[in-house]
């Protein structure tokens, strides 16, 4: 813990926690933070919170033999889900018409149609909070599966606990809002704005995924896969949490990922958003040409094409402008012409912001 840190006014919350840490001096560390610490009154606390979070963490880490690399995330974002409707441009409540209970199949041509979710109904914002977490993320942890501070079921073949990699991240709801507007208010974030951060933390944890090729991941073949796994959720208003990345997630991260450009991102609409994510995917193309429904049914957008078209077209000038496209059209009639989307991507790639 920083010397900045053991200077701030203690609170009750503090205390529990030096108390927490001088039992975990004399015995095994427990798994880190507690899920229902409260936040502290000044922003100076909440430093010790994550400070006193993470000390918790690392005696943890030297107690059960993992490996720990400091992690400097930009704005990675696995690719293999920047071509699946997981995140649909649409309302909440149409969310939860498009996804109803049980494991549906995900449309998805790039990954052999074999992709199934099951789980909370999940729309742009809930993206939004993924790449926020993502974008926190501070440490790499590589150990037996049975030993991360979160264990997960990987065996080898002959039946030991595999050994993986996962990254990890510690936070505040309010550290989380901040990341992803960019900005952090004067006064902070109302109740409102973090309640609502955390019931989509909430429901990411509650989204599973099942893939028959999953891409780099042979060994995750038909396996379930979460995004990322938690100690818990509370509902204090700035509670401390610990995210881990499933391997598979963590892994796309390292090998198989696209970055997004978070400034151009927050310019954008749901449905600008949406289309961003799936076209930064393919930059590796000068030029990219692909029927437009094709990306429509990849981002789970709906409505009529030509509506959804019209607004498309404002969106994208919007990256034109901003440098991440030259030139673009829409072409077709929607009959005799099906429609068809050809951008031409700037040779300039952006810094990660």
């Amino acid at each position: 813990m920083t010397g900045a840190a053991r200077s701030a006014t203690p609170g009750k919350t503090l205390e529990a926690l030096r108390a927490r840490l001088r039992h975990a001096a004399q015995t095994p560390p427990a798994p880190p933070p507690a899920p229902g610490t409260r936040r502290a009154g000044t922003g100076q606390a909440n430093q010790v919170l994550v400070a006193a979070a993470a000390h918790t963490l690392e005696r943890l880490v030297q107690h059960r033999g993992l490996e720990q690399t400091p992690l400097r995330p930009t704005s990675e974002y696995p690719t293999p889900l920047t071509r699946l409707p997981l995140f649909p441009p649409v309302t909440r409540a149409t969310a939860i018409e498009l996804f109803k209970r049980g494991w549906t199949r995900v449309a998805s041509p790039w990954d052999g149609g074999g992709v199934f979710r099951s789980g909370p109904a999940l729309n742009v914002y809930d993206e939004d909070t993924l790449l926020g977490l993502m974008g926190l993320r501070a440490w790499r942890l590589e150990g037996p599966a049975d030993r991360l501070p979160v264990a997960v079921g990987d065996v080898d073949t002959d039946g030991a606990a595999a050994v993986v990699k996962v990254d990890t991240l510690q936070f505040r709801i309010s550290q989380l809002e901040s990341a992803i507007r960019g900005e952090t208010p004067k006064g902070g974030w109302s109740g409102h704005a973090t309640a609502r951060r955390r019931q989509s933390l909430d429901d990411l944890a509650g989204l599973q995924l099942r893939f028959d090729q999953p891409h780099g991941g042979r060994d995750y073949s038909r396996k379930i896969v979460s995004l990322f796994r938690t100690l818990g959720f509370s509902k204090d208003s700035d509670a401390c949490y610990y995210v881990q990345f499933d391997p598979l997630v963590s892994q796309w991260l390292e090998h198989y990922c696209t970055y997004i450009d978070l400034a151009l991102r927050r310019k954008l609409s749901d449905l600008g958003r949406a289309l961003h994510r799936f076209l930064a995917s393919q930059r590796s193309n000068p030029v990219y040409c692909i029927a437009i429904t094709a990306i429509y049914e990849a981002i789970g957008a709906s409505g009529r094409v030509g509506k959804l078209n019209q607004q498309a077209r404002l969106q994208l000038a919007i990256m034109q402008r901003d440098g991440f496209l030259t030139a673009f059209a829409i072409t077709g009639t929607g009959r005799s012409q099906p429609f068809a989307l050809q951008v031409q991507f700037s040779r300039t790639v952006p810094t990660p912001r």
